[in-house]
């Protein structure tokens, strides 16, 4: 596989992870209104879960962006290298802590590791 397939396979994660980003974005500031509104309320116990769930999302947030931006920086100078490696870890680990709370986005994420596991394979060959 020539190395434009393997960068267009790499914007294609990369586009699964933006859009999981967003989406982690959204989830997280709503949960944080609602967590607010909640202790207005004196409604702390159920606050608190939403809490812990919101600290979940945004820890995976941190990762996925830090991970956006070694995927940009790859596709920009046009190597496959060693790194995808540790990216599709760190995506696999962030999938597997998010699927329970939103598997609609740790589907995505799974689009984005099929990606890279494939630009990996490519450039091997």
């Amino acid at each position: 596989m020539s190395r434009r397939s393997e960068r267009l396979l790499l914007a294609r994660a990369l586009v699964n992870i933006s859009t999981s980003i967003s989406r982690l974005r959204f989830l997280s500031e709503v949960m944080e209104r609602r967590v607010s509104m909640l202790r207005e309320r004196g409604m702390e116990s159920i606050a608190e879960e939403i809490e812990v769930k919101r600290k979940i999302l945004v820890r995976a947030l941190s990762e996925l962006e830090s991970i956006s931006e070694r995927l940009r920086t790859l596709i920009e100078l046009g190597t496959i290298s060693g790194d995808l490696v540790g990216i599709a870890s760190i995506v696999k680990d962030v999938r597997l802590a998010i699927k329970d709370l939103q598997p609609e986005i740790a589907a995505s994420l799974g689009e984005a590791i099929s990606y890279i596991e494939e630009a990996l394979e490519s450039s091997k060959g």
